[in-house]
């Protein structure tokens, strides 16, 4: 019998090798923003993004924020909207914070933007830190809800959330420059900070672990200039511990490693990450899929590959093609890779070019890949 989509991705993700490379396809950005313009194509009106990606015939990648919810306790939360904008304000006994959010899909991105950080002067450190210390996890249903509707067609992707601890300081609550800014004025205030949530994200982990997911998010949004000078000092560590947890689970870990990685790379393999997504290579970034594979090593399963340009009509359907096959032949024998968007289907990419990947997989991406 056939491997299903699901099968066939977690299989290479164990480092397994397969009847053909699985392909686990994204379109996110180019579902959200043409179902808010009314802009989908007529044969998929009214069509979920996974009921899409079937009918071109690839595996799904579905994003899911995370397996768990936080609730907070000996604090009052206030929630207010105005429109997409959400206003949420943390009062404790030592002192206030707050954040304000923009919800809205209509150009793309499923995530909050982040208009005002929760962290705004040295002043919110003991709130935060409170914030977080007060913070229960518990296990989040929708996502069994989710898993369902998947079924054998691909994977929902999740975690904890979408950052790991130093990152979600450095994104979520203080936002890159100014967590830089306060490396240098506060680096005994930043570290503590880190090492709390820290503490929080320990235990959602637990949760994760417990639940039926089989390959667990622990971090995203990485690039060469912004995390290469901290990357040692404040994600190896949480990485390890991490890891140690998902490994005991019979789990495996990922990250979302896009954007510039050359002097990551290195870094990369003292993580012990099972999976890196969403490998980006040129023309979006500086590396080629054979500098990845060489420098990821052959204990890391690399799932991505397509730059996400590729689909744009700036490249000819022939040009798409030598491209995925170049990488097909690029990527022999082909154990350890599972095909992908790096890292989405953009607004104007075309949507029939999955279907396309689909056949070249069919014609050159039989495993072993012989060249």
């Amino acid at each position: 019998m056939a491997m299903t989509h699901t099968q066939r991705i977690l299989a290479a993700a164990r480092g397994e090798m397969v009847d053909k490379l699985p392909f686990g396809a994204r379109i996110d950005t180019w579902y959200n923003y043409h179902s808010a313009h009314g802009t989908l194509p007529e044969k998929y009106q009214g069509w979920s993004e996974t009921d899409i990606i079937a009918d071109q015939g690839a595996g799904a990648q579905k994003r899911f924020f995370s397996v768990c919810k936080e609730s907070f306790r000996d604090m009052e939360v206030i929630t207010n909207w105005e429109g997409n904008w959400e206003t949420r304000e943390y009062i404790t006994s030592i002192g206030t914070c707050s954040i304000k959010l923009l919800w809205s899909t209509n150009e793309g991105p499923w995530l909050a933007y982040e208009h005002e950080k929760l962290f705004k002067t040295a002043k919110d450190y003991p709130v935060i830190k409170y914030i977080l210390e007060h913070t229960e996890p518990y296990y989040n249903t929708d996502y069994d809800k989710e898993r369902e509707v998947m079924g054998e067609r691909g994977i929902v992707m999740t975690g904890t959330g979408l950052w790991s601890p130093a990152q979600r300081i450095m994104r979520e609550i203080m936002g890159y420059e100014q967590f830089f800014e306060e490396m240098m004025d506060n680096p005994e205030e930043v570290a503590e900070l880190i090492e709390v949530m820290s503490e929080l994200e320990l235990k959602k982990l637990k949760i994760a672990a417990d639940s039926k997911l089989e390959l667990i998010n622990l971090c995203a949004n990485w690039s060469d200039d912004i995390h290469t000078p901290v990357f040692r000092q404040f994600f190896t560590p949480y990485f390890k511990q991490a890891n140690e947890i998902i490994h005991a689970a019979g789990k495996l870990s990922m990250a979302h490693a896009d954007g510039e990685m050359r002097r990551l790379l290195p870094l990369f393999g003292e993580t012990e990450i099972d999976v890196a997504e969403a490998v980006t290579p040129a023309p979006q970034s500086s590396m080629t899929m054979s500098e990845f594979k060489q420098g990821y090593g052959d204990k890391v399963t690399l799932w991505g590959g397509i730059s996400s340009v590729m689909f744009e009509p700036a490249y000819s359907d022939q040009e798409f093609d030598d491209f995925v096959i170049r990488l097909i032949k690029e990527m022999a024998p082909g154990q350890r890779f599972i095909l992908g968007m790096a890292d989405n289907l953009p607004f104007d990419g075309d949507i029939n070019r999955i279907g396309r990947v689909v056949d070249l997989i069919e014609k050159y991406g039989k495993l072993p890949i012989w060249i």
